[in-house]
């Protein structure tokens, strides 16, 4: 019985450690729409259209609570930090209509959110 219950566990271990964030962006992705929202985002700065970015980018950190907690079992905290802080600062960027700094730090996010994806 304590051979079997070892080996369960051998096996559960090996699992857990080959299983990279990588293969369940994608499924985790679609479920939450996660990058679409940040597209949109993306295309209403690059458009001036403020209210819809902001209500876009709601949308965006709405479903990042949703994939937040199924990522930080499996990726570094700092790029959920990262993340976190950069949609922070996209809040006062987006509210000071600054377009330039709104676009690179959508852009840092989306960037991010690939590099999470190639883990």
């Amino acid at each position: 019985m304590l051979k079997k219950v070892l080996y369960i566990l051998l096996i559960a271990g090996i699992l857990t450690n080959t299983c990279s964030c990588a293969l369940l962006q994608k499924p985790i992705d679609k479920r939450t729409g996660f990058s679409s929202f940040l597209r949109q985002t993306e295309n209403f700065i690059r458009n001036e259209d403020w209210e819809k970015a902001k209500v876009s980018l709601e949308d965006s950190k709405k479903s990042w609570k949703q994939l937040k907690p199924l990522l930080q079992v499996d990726i570094d905290h700092d790029y959920v930090n990262n993340i976190e802080e950069s949609f922070t600062k996209l809040d006062g960027y987006i509210d000071t209509r600054e377009k330039g700094n709104s676009l690179a730090t959508i852009l840092l996010i989306k960037n991010e959110w690939d590099n999470i994806g190639s883990l």
